[in-house]
């Protein structure tokens, strides 16, 4: 089967859901699941995961906590995070 496909027998049985909470956890799993970027060892960040690193990034700036990391070491933290390597 090619990707059109799956996309449009997929399109198809969501069109056909009529319960809202199957419905919500399908649009949940999706925008979860919805990889935003890779890093070097080819480990995938959500959009999610990568917004919230930068929010805890900008706060630590802010409140003057980092006093100016080095991209290794940025790039430690995250992999450290979340258990990347």
């Amino acid at each position: 089967m090619n990707t059109e496909t799956l996309q449009i027998n997929l399109a198809k049985k969501i069109f056909s859901i009529r319960d809202m909470r199957l419905l919500k956890k399908i649009d949940a799993l999706l925008n979860d699941e919805n990889t935003m970027i890779y890093d070097f060892e080819g480990n995938a960040f959500s959009e999610k995961e990568f917004i919230k690193e930068l929010d805890a990034a900008i706060l630590e700036m802010e409140s003057g906590k980092d006093s100016g990391k080095s991209p290794d070491e940025v790039y430690k933290s995250i992999n450290d995070a979340y258990n990347l390597g």
